[in-house]
């Protein structure tokens, strides 16, 4: 079953809820309720990408490993037009050296 929850709600908002939901064909509180499930799978999609760059980092600090853009670049543009590419090669990171932008 499910909960029941109340909104106080401006009413500015709730005039603007009334309007969009009578122009879909809907209920306010359909609209609403599509509008945060919709809402909350964002949020979600948005936690996990977040946890996986974390990840990533994490990776990266422990293999302390990278690859270079220019290497990626060549792989991603050669994959793209059908040609066959090997995996760029890893190369160890140095923290005397600053990172620098690849030249287009």
């Amino acid at each position: 079953m499910p909960a029941t929850t109340s909104l106080k709600l401006p009413d500015g908002l709730k005039n603007t809820i009334a309007k969009v939901a009578a122009f879909e064909g809907k209920t306010a509180h359909a609209l609403m309720v599509d509008t945060l499930q919709s809402a909350m799978a964002d949020a979600l999609e948005r936690q996990q990408f977040y946890a996986d760059g974390e990840a990533s980092y994490q990776a990266t600090l422990q293999s302390n490993t990278v690859f270079s853009g220019a290497d990626v670049k060549a792989y991603v543009l050669t994959r793209l037009k059908g040609g066959e590419a090997g995996r760029p090669p890893a190369q160890f990171l140095d923290a005397a050296k600053p990172m620098t932008q690849a030249n287009d």
